[in-house]
């Protein structure tokens, strides 16, 4: 039988951030179905918003540091 995969991976433990727009973006949770990522976005370290992005629009820093993950 063929291994399942997790459908959300918690990558909180990772403590993995990036910065945009003066803005910090702290990732927070990975749904490998759809390839989307729960993040958490911060501005002069107060929490602002809970969004979903894409993947495909993490810097490749990040994007590297998750694929030796998997």
């Amino acid at each position: 039988m063929a291994k399942k995969k997790q459908s959300l991976v918690d990558l909180r433990k990772m403590n993995l951030s990036f910065e945009e727009k003066n803005q910090i973006i702290k990732l927070i949770n990975l749904k490998t179905k759809t390839l989307t990522l729960d993040t958490e976005i911060y501005e002069n370290d107060q929490f602002i918003a809970k969004r979903e992005m894409v993947y495909a629009h993490l810097p490749k820093k990040l994007k590297a540091q998750l694929n030796s993950f998997f």
